[in-house]
C-alpha cells in the first residue's frame, strides 16, 4: 500500500486493519516496552498508523516520535492522543531516506516491513535498523511464514474432514502465492512478505543487531477463517515478535 491507500483507510483504520496490540493477549509488546523504558529515554513508533501504541509509549518515555507515511493517519493519531504533550508527529516515507526524526533508544515497528518487492523492502529494513541508537533496541512484529503454512494445513484438514476429495482438498487449500520460497503470501490479493525465524536472525545480525528474543504473538483461528470449527485449536496462528539490540 502507498500513501494514498493508507490515507483512504485512515478513518476506517480500526475496522479495516488488524489490531496487533489489542490481540497481544500475553502482553509481550507492552512488557518489552516497559522493560526498556526510562524517564530520559526516547522512543519511536515507526509506521504508527492511527496511533494504537502511542499512549503506551508516551506514558513511559520522555519523548516519542510518531512516524507514518500517511498524513491522514497521523491526523487521526494526533486527535486520539491529544492528552500527551511529549509526542512529535512526523510525516515520512520509510521506503525513502530517514528524515525528520533522530535515532531513538527504542523503536517499535509493527507489521510495517511487509512489502514483497525486495528492492523496496531491503532499504526499508536498513533504515528501520538505523532508526535505533547504537546500544538501543528494536521491537519488531512481522508476519510468520510458518504460520501461513500452518493455516494452509488447517484448511486442508478442514476440507478432508468435510469429505472433500483429497486432491481437490489440497488444491482448494493451496496458498494463493507466487514467490512463496521468498516468503511472499497473498493476503486479500496483496503480495505480503512473511518471515522465517531464522531469516529474521540472519537479517538483523547482518545489520549489526543482536536478537535477544523471538516470540510468537498468537491469535485465534477466527483471524484466519470465518467461523472456524470448534476442533481447530492449538497450535494457533501467529506473528513473530522480535526484540533486538543494535551493536
Amino acid at each position: 500500500m502507498n500513501e494514498r491507500d493508507w490515507d483512504d483507510v485512515a478513518e476506517t483504520f480500526e475496522e479495516d486493519i488488524f489490531n496487533v496490540p489489542a490481540n497481544d493477549t500475553k502482553g509481550i509488546i507492552e512488557s518489552w516496552v516497559e522493560r526498556l523504558a526510562g524517564p530520559d529515554r526516547c522512543a519511536t513508533d515507526l509506521g504508527c498508523g492511527v496511533g494504537r501504541t502511542l499512549p503506551m509509549l508516551a506514558e513511559r518515555y520522555a519523548k516519542v516520535y510518531a512516524v507514518d507515511v500517511s498524513s491522514q493517519c497521523l491526523e487521526v493519531a494526533e486527535r486520539s492522543a491529544r492528552a500527551y504533550s511529549n509526542i512529535r508527529y512526523v510525516h515520512a516515507d520509510l521506503s525513502k531516506d530517514r528524515n525528520g526524526y533522530p535515532a531513538a533508544d527504542v523503536v517499535l515497528c509493527i507489521n510495517t516491513l511487509l512489502n514483497a518487492a525486495i528492492e523496496v523492502r531491503e532499504p526499508l529494513i536498513e533504515r528501520t535498523v538505523r532508526s535505533v541508537k547504537r546500544g538501543g533496541h528494536l521491537l519488531l512484529v512481522v508476519p510468520s511464514l510458518n504460520s501461513a503454512l500452518l493455516t494452509a494445513f488447517r484448511h486442508l484438514q478442514w476440507n478432508l474432514r468435510n469429505g472433500m476429495d483429497p486432491k481437490e482438498a489440497q488444491r482448494e487449500a493451496a496458498l494463493n502465492s507466487k514467490g512463496l520460497e521468498h516468503g511472499t503470501v497473498y493476503i486479500d490479493n496483496v503480495p505480503t512478505k512473511h518471515y522465517l525465524k531464522e531469516e529474521l536472525e540472519a537479517l538483523l545480525d547482518a545489520r549489526g543487531s543482536d536478537v535477544l528474543s523471538i516470540e510468537k504473538l498468537e491469535y485465534p483461528w477466527s483471524t484466519e477463517f470465518d467461523s472456524p470449527p470448534r476442533w481447530m485449536k492449538a497450535p494457533y496462528p501467529w506473528d513473530w515478535f522480535v526484540a533486538a539490540r543494535r551493536r
